[in-house]
């Protein structure tokens, strides 16, 4: 077994003994099954490697959305973070939580087979080819409303996201000026 999939399956074991994340022995052995090759294969392992994208994963399970909607949700977020904060805040942002960039953009959609069990659901049906360009490509609030759209998902869901998201930053060590603005980007004063 190599290095990469012996810290996967390590990655997965650690989250299963904390109590303050729902995951089962299955979530484990599912999370070992895509180290290995299974739905996902290197793609996966290289996202599931890093144990806060596990972490990101058990948070966005309360949302009680599809797996296609928490992790292009948090792609189109992400991705008017990138494309609006000044380079050195995402940056920073992305050297503090270093998985982020496994969810920005689309880049989460590609890897939804392996994702769908964490989150709990099956992944359903295919996320479409309009869904994906519109999580891709978020440049301002009015393209991360049509993200969220595409997905079946209206815009008031946003200000259900963003509040997770700064949360789960947050506990990851994001400093408080860089969760400001990006408070500020995802849900502006109305």
């Amino acid at each position: 077994m190599s290095a990469s999939r012996r810290l996967v399956l390590l990655a997965a074991l650690s989250v299963l003994s904390c109590q303050a994340f729902a995951f089962n022995l299955n979530d484990a052995a599912s999370l070992y099954s895509a180290s290995q090759g299974g739905n996902g294969g290197d793609k996966s392992a290289a996202l599931l490697s890093n144990p806060q994208n596990l972490q990101l994963l058990a948070a966005l399970k309360q949302l009680k959305v599809t797996p296609q909607q928490a992790v292009g949700g948090t792609g189109a977020m992400l991705g008017l973070a990138k494309n609006q904060l000044p380079n050195n805040e995402y940056s920073q942002l992305t050297q503090t939580v270093p998985g982020l960039s496994k969810f920005e953009g689309a880049n989460g959609l590609a890897q939804l087979g392996s994702l769908s069990g964490l989150l709990g659901k099956s992944a359903g049906k295919p996320v479409s080819p309009e869904a994906t360009a519109a999580v891709a490509n978020v440049n301002n609030p009015q393209d991360l409303s049509a993200a969220f759209g595409a997905l079946g998902m209206d815009s008031g869901m946003i200000g259900q996201f963003a509040p997770l998201l700064l949360q789960y930053l947050g506990q990851q060590g994001v400093g408080n000026s860089l969760l400001g603005n990006l408070g500020s980007l995802w849900t502006p004063a109305s």
